[in-house]
């Protein structure tokens, strides 16, 4: 049997822990693993493989090795039909979100052609369902495996059902709860799961995974110029330092004006709060909302002298923004956009948007927006 190729994640070191754990669990034969991860950093394309090795038949004369590829059970998963795997998720994030399998019970979790708004949320008619699938015997004699993500997005009915599952969760039976953050599920379901997280590389060395990335991408995509040292280092701090985040990031236009806007905050020039009220109001809030909010918790690292979260490039400018500034206003300004984060989503004027946000910054930065706007 030919050795299967190396998977790109596995190149990546900040991966290498927790496929170790992940093996680990499976020969402690947990039926619980709830992971914490950045989208971005990887976590999706190991955990793929893993749920490939557990359902493969080939596995147990592969130690320590990835699925074949060759078996029934992978020939099935690898056409998104295999019986033994559940895939939940909200239907907004179904609907943009690119990995192939079948959800659990489509026509209970969304009626096709309904005209109601996409859930964000994991619903108990998605998880109710999920109970014959889980006590009944696997079609491949192996695992029955379902997949949960992003598990932060369980309503607490969801979850309530989905805990006492985990209670009795049946011979063979292995959940994956994938998560932005553990602490987001409750604490009974994370005491019944064997809780792995996939932490971020370096700035350093996500830079250098990054433009790895870059040069193997494929000629056609790799004629366009190579992106700057400074557009690099605003995609990796946009993303978090997770390379293939960033990787699309690079690709998207809308990271040049990202970059643009982030100088403005930093330096606040002649009438900076009219031209970004106009040019945010002509973009998606969540693209100029993810900047403030980091270039806050830059400012808060700063006002207490430590290196930025996000945006290196930027430490000079951050601790003059914040020289003079009583570091209390920097956790009052983060409060403030946390508590703006939940309207964003809301059909106000875009435009409102945006001057609301621009004027918890200028309050925080004593700027008085009259004189700077004229």
């Amino acid at each position: 049997m030919a050795d299967t190729p190396t998977a790109p994640w596995q190149k990546a070191p900040w991966l290498q822990a927790p496929w170790q754990q992940l093996l680990d669990a499976q020969a402690r034969y947990a039926h619980a693993i709830a992971i914490e991860a950045l989208p971005g950093l990887g976590a999706e394309a190991m955990l793929k493989d893993y749920v490939a090795l557990r359902l493969c038949e080939h596995a147990s004369r592969r130690s320590g090795a990835l699925a074949c590829g060759q078996c029934a059970s992978c020939h099935w998963l690898a056409s998104g039909q295999h019986p033994d795997l559940r895939i939940v998720r909200p239907a907004a994030f179904e609907a943009a979100n690119a990995l192939s399998e079948p959800t659990v019970d489509e026509e209970a979790s969304e009626t096709k052609g309904s005209d109601r708004k996409l859930s964000h949320e994991i619903r108990i008619d998605q998880i109710r369902p999920l109970a014959g699938f889980l006590q009944i015997g696997s079609h491949r004699a192996g695992a029955r495996i379902v997949w949960l993500e992003p598990a932060q997005w369980l309503n607490r009915s969801a979850a309530n059902a989905l805990l006492k599952m985990l209670e009795e969760p049946g011979e063979g039976a292995l959940w994956i709860l994938l998560t932005d953050r553990l602490s987001s599920l409750l604490p009974t379901i994370r005491s019944r799961c064997i809780c792995l997280k996939v932490r971020p590389p370096v700035a350093k060395d996500a830079e250098v995974f990054l433009k790895a990335l870059i040069e193997a991408q494929p000629a056609s995509s790799a004629q366009a110029p190579a992106p700057t040292s400074n557009m690099l280092s605003l995609a990796l701090g946009l993303s978090g330092n997770a390379p293939w985040s960033a990787q699309q990031r690079i690709l998207d236009p809308v990271l040049e004006a990202q970059g643009s806007w982030l100088h403005t905050l930093a330096e606040m020039p002649d009438a900076w709060f009219s031209t970004l009220a106009r040019q945010w109001a002509e973009h998606q809030p969540e693209q100029w909302f993810e900047l403030l909010e980091r270039w806050a918790m830059d400012l808060l690292q700063a006002v207490h002298q430590l290196d930025p979260l996000y945006f290196k490039t930027f430490a000079e400018a951050a601790a003059r923004r914040v020289r003079g500034i009583d570091p209390n206003r920097c956790f009052k300004l983060i409060e403030q956009l946390y508590a703006m984060k939940a309207s964003l989503r809301h059909p106000l004027n875009p435009r409102l948007h945006a001057e609301s946000a621009l004027l918890l910054y200028a309050n925080f930065s004593k700027i008085n927006r009259e004189k700077e706007a004229t």
